[in-house]
């Protein structure tokens, strides 16, 4: 329980790369196709070693930050677009 004199946090949300921020829905959406559009990828879904047997590999990393596939970023930006189109861009 909070003491009465502290103040409620402010009606914002926690971003990832940019911190706890205060967005209009317009402006979240932006935020989200630019995360979208930067944060990619760096390989194929599958990638089969040419070894015997075959082994499906599934290693893929983020181009822009670095971290294991999908990133915090993008999954952020995609749940966004679920949560106001229905479906990610």
């Amino acid at each position: 329980m909070l003491p009465a004199d502290v103040p409620p946090p402010p009606p914002g949300e926690p971003v990832p790369t940019y911190g706890y921020v205060v967005l209009s829905p317009a402006e979240r959406l932006v935020v989200a196709g630019h995360m979208l559009a930067v944060h990619e990828p760096d390989g194929p879904v599958i990638r089969l070693c040419r070894s015997w047997p075959f082994l499906a590999v599934n290693d893929r990393d983020c181009i822009w930050c670095h971290n294991p596939w999908p990133c915090n970023a993008a999954s952020w930006a995609e749940q966004v677009q679920v949560d106001d189109y229905g479906w990610a861009l």
